[in-house]
C-alpha cells in the first residue's frame, strides 16, 4: 500500500474505559505470575520483586506485598524512585488521558536482615478492594554484610579540584570478590578507570564522580573516540549503586540551571556562534580542541567526544539509585547480557548528541528510572552493515514503569539495526515532551531491523513531532567508519496497544518503508490520539487497526 495520508477505521468508542475494564464487583481478579528477584537485585538489606502485568483481563488496580505471610507494601502509592515522582505527578495533573492505562508491578522491599531467607508473595487487587490469591512464592535470602572499601582510604581527596585517577583505581583494584567500593560525600574528579568483576560501585548521598575535563585523563580508543569516566571490559557481575552522581562535565548549563547548553557549531569568517562547542564546552570543548591541535578537521575532532559510561561485554550489571548526568557525547553505552537499571536517574538534556543508555546484549530491563535527554533516551543498536548481520540479535528487552521527559525518541530502535531488534516489551511508561515515544528507524544498507515488539499501555503527551514512526529513511551522519552495504532495514511483527497519546506536531503515526522493503505487519489496538495529525503511511503492508481514534489538531 502506498499512500500520503492514511486513516485507521474506527471499530469502538475511543473511552479509555472501554479499553481497559475493571472489574465491576465479581470476581477477585487472577493472581499475579512471574514474580522473581533479579540477579544482583537483592544486597544485604532490600530486594526488589518483579511481576508480570496480564496480557487481558487485566482487573488489577494496584498489588500488596508480603514477605512470610505479612502484608508489608502496596503499590497503591508509588515508591520514592525517580520515575515514580514523576509518574504520580503526572497522573494528578492529567487523570482523563492517563485513565486506567498504568500499573505499578514492581516494588522494592527494603530494611530487611541480612543472611536471612524471605518469602514473597504479591496478590492483585481491585478498585472494589478484592484481592486475589497469592502469587507463587519466591523465596530469596539476602547477602551478607559486604567488605567496605573506601576511596578516601587510598588517598582521593573530594574537593572537586584534585585528580584522583590513581587513587581511585588502587581502591579499586583493592575490592575484595563481592566487596563495596564506597565514595563518601564530596566531588572527586577523576580520569578514565576500569571496574572489574564482582565488585558494587556505591556512591553515597552528596557524593560526585566528576570526570576530568583534561583530555590527557582519558585514553583514546581505536574508533577515534576517548573512552569514559568508568570502564569495564569482560566483567561479571558489577553493581553501580547509590544516591549519589555521575557527571561527565561536558558542558556548561543555561542560566536557569534546569538544562546544558545545546552547542551550535556555525563559524561565519572566523567567528564562531556564541554557542560553539569551543565556548560553551568544558570537556566537550577540551576533547575536541585536543583533537583539532592533533591534525584532525572539526568534524572529526568532535565526533572523538567520550561517552561517560561505556560497559563493553558484560554478564551480569546491576545500576540503582544512581544519578548521571551531562555527557560530553553520551551517557551511558552498555554491551553485554542481563542487565538491569532501576531507579536510575538519566539528565543529559539539552546536550549534543546526550543519548541516555545505548544498549547492545541480550536480556535488559529498565524499571522505575527517568530519562530527560538531549537525544534518543533509551536506544537499541544492532550493528550497521553486511558484516553486522551476522552477529546475536538484541533481544529480551522490558522496559516499564518508567518516566522519559525531553529526548529525540522516547523508546528508540536503531538506526543500527544490521543484527536484528527483536523481543521487546515495553509497557506502563509516560512519556512528556518527548519528541516521539516509540520511534523505529534504519536505513539504506544497514541490514536487518526490528520484530516482535509490544508497545502497550503506555502514555504519552505534547510529541514535539510523531507520536509513533516506522522509518527506513534515516542516515546516520556520526557513523565511525565505512561498512559494506546490506539490505535496508524492516520493521515488523510490531503491537501497539492501549495507549493514549495527547499532543503531537506531526503525524499520529508514520510508516515510510521502501518499495522493495516495506514495513509491514504492524498492528495498532485500542488507541486514542487527541492534538493530533493525520497519519502518513508509504511503503507498508498487512496494517491493522482496531479502535484507534482521533482528535486532531485545530
Amino acid at each position: 500500500m502506498k499512500s500520503k495520508v492514511w486513516k485507521c477505521a474506527v471499530t469502538a468508542a475511543a473511552c479509555l474505559g472501554l479499553m481497559l475494564p475493571m472489574s465491576g464487583g465479581g470476581a477477585a481478579p487472577a493472581a499475579p505470575t512471574g514474580l522473581k528477584v533479579p540477579a544482583l537485585s537483592a544486597d544485604d538489606s532490600s530486594v526488589l520483586l518483579l511481576w508480570d502485568r496480564p496480557v487481558k483481563g487485566d482487573t488489577a488496580a494496584y498489588y500488596n506485598i508480603y514477605a512470610n505471610g505479612q502484608r508489608i507494601g502496596s503499590t497503591k502509592t508509588l515508591q520514592d524512585t525517580a520515575a515514580g515522582r514523576e509518574i504520580k505527578n503526572f497522573a494528578a495533573e492529567n487523570p482523563e488521558l492517563c485513565g486506567d492505562l498504568l500499573r505499578q508491578h514492581n516494588y522494592e522491599v527494603r530494611n530487611l536482615k541480612p543472611e536471612t531467607t524471605y518469602a514473597f508473595t504479591v496478590r492483585a487487587v481491585d478498585k472494589n478492594g478484592a484481592e486475589s490469591s497469592d502469587s507463587a512464592t519466591v523465596n530469596q535470602m539476602t547477602k551478607a554484610v559486604p567488605t567496605v572499601v573506601r576511596i578516601t582510604d587510598y588517598g582521593a581527596v573530594g574537593d572537586g579540584k584534585t585528580v584522583n585517577t590513581a587513587a581511585l583505581q588502587r581502591a579499586i583494584n583493592a575490592v575484595p570478590a563481592g566487596g563495596v567500593l564506597e565514595i563518601p560525600q564530596g566531588t572527586f574528579v577523576s580520569g578514565a578507570v576500569q571496574l572489574k568483576s564482582d565488585m558494587t560501585l556505591r556512591l553515597d548521598e552528596g557524593a560526585v564522580l566528576l570526570e576530568s575535563a583534561d583530555p590527557a585523563d582519558l585514553v583514546m580508543q581505536k574508533n577515534g573516540r576517548y573512552n569514559g569516566l568508568l570502564n569495564a571490559d569482560s566483567v561479571e557481575n558489577l553493581r553501580i549503586v547509590g544516591a549519589g552522581a555521575i557527571d561527565g562535565n561536558g558542558w556548561t548549563m543555561d542560566a536557569s540551571g534546569t538544562k546544558y547548553l545545546k552547542a551550535k557549531n556555525k563559524e561565519n569568517k572566523g567567528l564562531r556562534d556564541d554557542r560553539h562547542v569551543l565556548n560553551i564546552g568544558i570537556a566537550a570543548k577540551n576533547q575536541t580542541q585536543a583533537q583539532i591541535d592533533a591534525g584532525l578537521a572539526f568534524k572529526k575532532a568532535y565526533n572523538a567526544r567520550s561517552t561517560t559510561v561505556i560497559l563493553k561485554h558484560v554478564k551480569g550489571l546491576y545500576l540503582e539509585g544512581v544519578t548521571f548526568r551531562n555527557p560530553a557525547m553520551h551517557m551511558l553505552t552498555v554491551e553485554g547480557d542481563d542487565v538491569l537499571l532501576n531507579n536510575v536517574n538519566v539528565r543529559t538534556y539539552d546536550a549534543n548528541n546526550g543519548d541516555g543508555i545505548d544498549y547492545d546484549g541480550k536480556g535488559l530491563t529498565i524499571v522505575n528510572s527517568f530519562f530527560d535527554t538531549g537525544d534518543d533516551a533509551i536506544n537499541f543498536s544492532a550493528g550497521i552493515g553486511k558484516k553486522a548481520t551476522a552477529l546475536p540479535p538484541v533481544s529480551d528487552i522490558w522496559l516499564f514503569n518508567n518516566y522519559v521527559a525531553h529526548g529525540h525518541g522516547g523508546i528508540v530502535l536503531g538506526s543500527h539495526t544490521a543484527s536484528w531488534i527483536e523481543n521487546m516489551l515495553a509497557e506502563d511508561n509516560v512519556f512528556n515532551k518527548t519528541e516521539i515515544s516509540l520511534r523505529c528507524k534504519t536505513g539504506q544498507g544497514v541490514g536487518g531491523g526490528g520484530r516482535n515488539v509490544t508497545f502497550r499501555h503506555n502514555v504519552a503527551k505534547d510529541m514535539k513531532r510523531q507520536g509513533i514512526i516506522f522509518t527506513t529513511a534515516y542516515t546516520d551522519v556520526n557513523a565511525v567508519g565505512s561498512f559494506e552495504p546490506a539490505d535496508p532495514g524492516q520493521f515488523h511483527d510490531i503491537l501497539v496497544e492501549d495507549c493514549a497519546i495527547d499532543g503531537t506536531g506531526k503525524a499520529a503515526i508514520e510508516i515510510d518503508g521502501l518499495p522493495e522493503m516495506p514495513h509491514r505487519s504492524i498492528t495498532f489496538r485500542n488507541i486514542r490520539f487527541t492534538r493530533t495529525h493525520e497519519n502518513i503511511v508509504n511503503n507498508a503492508q498487512d496494517i491493522v487497526c482496531e479502535n484507534v481514534t482521533y482528535d486532531y489538531a485545530k
